[in-house]
């Protein structure tokens, strides 16, 4: 039996866009015009160290920790308000426990965030695992996470589905052995033809998936 290692932002969630106006307005307000590639490059190593690389790269003198905080309390409160699971989720992760799939969270969102958010729509029983990129010290072009997430499901990267809307991540897992599912985002157009090309499977959201049978991965 495969176990399945899900992203949280952009996989599970619909909140990139979310995510790509608070990243928008923070130099939008600076009279800076925000580049096009600013969340693709961001979205991987987590908020916390987000905050910093564009502090730093638009040579802002707004102080990190004060950014960040603002960041997690306006997310905190659209987490627990406005922002919607993707179409099929519910479904999908219904099939898997049904079945008795071990399953886990791996995302660069910090962990209060994490949990609040699983909270809010009910699915903090489902996961086995949660795990953010602030706690294994390294972003997901690196497959480190995913690694731990598996020893943590007691599973050999092999029989571990990582499913992502990001194509570092799918890169970096199917390195180290994963089987891998891309999730189509519409923040991230440009990726989309290399997602489809490198991933074992590409959705267009989890109602496609819930008509995948399994043994596409053996």
């Amino acid at each position: 039996m495969n176990g399945y290692i899900f992203d949280l932002d952009g996989t599970l969630l619909d909140s990139m866009p979310f995510w790509q106006k608070q990243l928008d307005d923070l130099l939008l307000e600076r009279g800076i015009t925000p580049p096009g590639d600013l969340l693709d490059r961001t979205k991987t190593i987590g908020l916390e160290s987000a905050t910093g690389m564009i502090l730093q790269e638009f040579h802002l003198p707004d102080d990190p920790a004060l950014v960040y905080q603002q960041f997690e309390q306006n997310m905190a409160k659209l987490y627990c308000s406005v922002i919607p699971l993707k179409p099929g989720v519910q479904q999908f992760l219904d099939k898997l426990a049904a079945a008795r799939v071990p399953m886990a969270v791996a995302t660069a969102t910090a962990r209060p965030l994490v949990e609040q958010v699983l909270q809010y729509h009910h699915l903090t029983d489902y996961f086995q695992s949660v795990l953010t990129v602030a706690e294994v010290g390294i972003g997901k072009h690196d497959p480190r996470i995913f690694t731990a997430s598996a020893q943590r499901l007691g599973l050999p990267p092999q029989q571990c589905i990582v499913v992502e809307d990001s194509l570092k991540a799918i890169r970096s897992a199917n390195t180290a052995g994963f089987q891998t599912i891309a999730v189509y985002e519409e923040t991230n157009p440009v990726e989309q033809s290399a997602l489809l090309q490198e991933a074992k499977v590409y959705i267009h959201d989890f109602r496609n998936l819930l008509q995948i049978n399994e043994d596409i991965f053996e």
